[in-house]
């Protein structure tokens, strides 16, 4: 390839790369990019924003095994603190609606109904540091260490739970 190829085949990388992020920039620039919660992203936004916040969860996130060990008295505690913070937004059960949760952008996961790729330690960084320019708060200022595993031991378990600690979710005390 001679030397005028060579610049050709880079000024055209250059331009592919460079045209979106301008246009990318232009759009904000002029108010144009939609940024109200009551509509849906497009699945470019979504499928980047999602692999943004997995990659930033992974890393942030320590190796940590939940050190509690996996007990109906976890559940039962994981169980009370779920119902009282958690459940407003995520839901209770596969039955109920959590039409708040579904007004956010991005959405709140159902998470009695529905199961994510995070990790357990993972999820506990969720819950202890929030995710920024959502819903979803810092508990860490609230919440011990402990009662965050527990919240982490029943979303994990929420598809064999024992009938008592589903009947917990399900009833106040």
């Amino acid at each position: 390839m001679n030397s005028r190829n060579v610049r050709a085949v880079f000024l055209g990388a250059m331009l592919a790369y460079l045209l979106p992020a301008l246009a990318l920039v232009l759009s904000a620039k002029l108010g144009v990019v939609p940024v109200q919660a009551d509509v849906a992203p497009s699945r470019a936004e979504a499928a980047l924003l999602g692999a943004v916040l997995h990659a930033a969860v992974a890393h942030h996130a320590t190796k940590t095994n939940n050190p509690l060990p996996a007990s109906n008295d976890i559940l039962m505690a994981g169980a009370g603190t779920y119902r009282e913070m958690c459940a407003h937004c995520h839901g209770i059960s596969r039955e109920s609606d959590n039409g708040l949760g579904r007004s956010f952008y991005p959405p709140a996961p159902q998470l009695p109904v529905t199961r994510t790729s995070y990790t357990d330690n993972e999820r506990f960084w969720i819950i202890k540091h929030g995710i920024r320019n959502t819903a979803m708060p810092a508990w860490g200022n609230l919440l011990s260490d402990d009662e965050i595993w527990q919240v982490v031991a029943l979303i994990r378990d929420f598809d064999s739970l024992p009938d008592s600690v589903t009947a917990a979710l399900r009833h106040h005390h």
